[in-house]
C-alpha cells in the first residue's frame, strides 16, 4: 500500500477468510484501512483541490455503500465478487499490453456519478474498495502523488462508511475484533513507511508498471477468495 496505495483491505481479506467468515473479516479490517487511508488522504499538497474537485461524487460513493452492504445481508457475494476479480484481470492486462483504456467522456457528470455510485455499492457487497474508481483516477494521468493521495481520500470515504452501514446492519464490533483490528494498524503502519520509501527511489515510468502489475495481483486474489 505504501507504494501503490492500495491492496491492503483486498490482501487483508484473502488472508483473514483462510480462517475466519467473510461478515467478520470485512469488519475486521475497517479500522485498519480507514486510518491507513486516512493518513495517505492528508499527506500530499493536492487535498485541497481534489476535494473541491470530487467531493460531491466522493459523498454519493460513500452514501452507495448502504446499498450494497444491504445486497451483502441478503443475497450470495460470490457471484459479484468473481466479476469484480476478472474486470480487475482484464483490465490490468489489456494496459499491461500498452493499449489505452480511457473513460470516454469521463468529465461528464452522469459518467463520473455512475462511476463513484457504482464503486460504493462494489465496496458495500464485496468489501473491495478498488472498482472502478481507481480505473477512473488512473485514467485521469495524474502524476503519482496525486495519485495515491487521490486514492487516499476516496479510499477513506468508502471505508468510514463501509464502518457506518456495517453498524447500521448490527454487525457486533465485540472487543476481540477491535482489539485485533487496532493493534493490525501498528503492522500496516510500517508496512506503509517501508513502502513510501522505495516510492521514492522509483520513477513515474516504473511507478506505473508496478502499479498495474499489482492490480493484476489483487484481482488473482480476489478471484482465489471467491473459492
Amino acid at each position: 500500500k505504501g507504494i501503490i496505495g492500495m491492496g491492503l483491505p483486498t490482501i487483508s481479506l484473502v488472508v483473514l477468510t483462510l480462517i475466519l467468515d467473510i461478515e467478520t473479516a470485512i469488519t475486521m479490517i475497517v479500522v485498519p484501512s480507514f486510518v491507513t487511508n486516512l493518513w495517505q488522504a492528508v499527506t500530499g499538497k493536492h487535498l485541497r483541490d481534489l476535494i473541491r474537485e470530487f467531493w460531491f461524487f466522493l459523498v454519493l460513493s460513500g452514501l452507495s455503500v448502504y446499498v450494497g452492504t444491504a445486497i451483502f445481508f441478503n443475497v450470495s457475494n460470490n457471484v459479484p465478487t468473481f466479476l469484480l476479480a476478472l474486470i480487475i484481470i482484464f483490465y490490468s492486462i489489456i494496459v499491461l499490453t500498452g493499449k489505452t483504456f480511457p473513460f470516454l467522456n469521463r468529465n461528464l457528470f452522469i459518467n463520473k456519478s455512475f462511476i463513484f455510485s457504482s464503486n460504493g455499492i462494489l465496496a458495500g457487497l464485496t468489501g473491495t474498495l478498488i472498482v472502478p474508481g481507481v480505473f477512473y483516477f488512473q485514467s485521469l494521468n495524474f502524476e503519482k502523488e496525486k495519485l495515491l493521495q487521490a486514492l487516499g481520500i476516496h479510499f477513506s470515504i468508502l471505508s468510514l462508511f463501509l464502518g457506518f452501514s456495517k453498524s447500521f446492519h448490527k454487525t457486533i464490533f465485540d472487543f476481540e475484533i477491535l482489539f485485533l483490528s487496532l493493534a493490525s494498524c501498528i503492522s500496516a503502519f510500517i508496512g506503509m513507511f517501508v513502502g513510501r520509501i522505495i516510492l521514492k527511489r522509483i520513477n513515474e515510468k516504473m511507478f506505473r508498471k508496478i502499479f498495474q502489475f499489482s492490480l493484476l495481483i489483487i484481482g488473482i486474489l480476489i478471484l482465489f477468495k471467491t473459492y
